[in-house]
């Protein structure tokens, strides 16, 4: 019985390991340069609908975002996925955090 068992659980983390190679999430340059422009279009809704209050808040945020898929060529089920999968492995998402602090702080530097 206790044989059955054991095969049982390393099949099943068989399994799971290959559904965690499955999948690919977008190249972390790409994601921190995706992820980046997301917080820019959204510094600059935020700019524009404080203007305007009259502005579809979500739906022109909607809108910007799927420009920005379109332009980098993922679509947004990638990107969410590729978010998840970098959320899931801390490491990575520190580092693809860190590197997007460190390209906004040189930018405002250029400032």
């Amino acid at each position: 019985m206790s044989k059955l068992v054991l095969m049982i659980c390393i099949c099943l983390m068989l399994v799971a390991c290959k559904q965690e190679n499955k999948a690919n999430p977008v190249p972390f340059d790409k994601m921190r340069h995706l992820m980046l422009d997301i917080m820019k279009a959204d510094e600059q809704y935020i700019k524009i609908t404080l203007k305007d209050t009259l502005q579809k808040m979500q739906r022109e945020n909607f809108r910007l975002y799927d420009q920005l898929f379109r332009s980098y060529g993922v679509s947004k089920e990638q990107f969410y996925t590729s978010y998840k999968y970098y959320e899931a492995h801390p490491i990575e998402f520190k580092e693809l955090i860190d590197s997007i602090d460190a390209t906004i702080v040189n930018e405002r530097k250029k400032r």
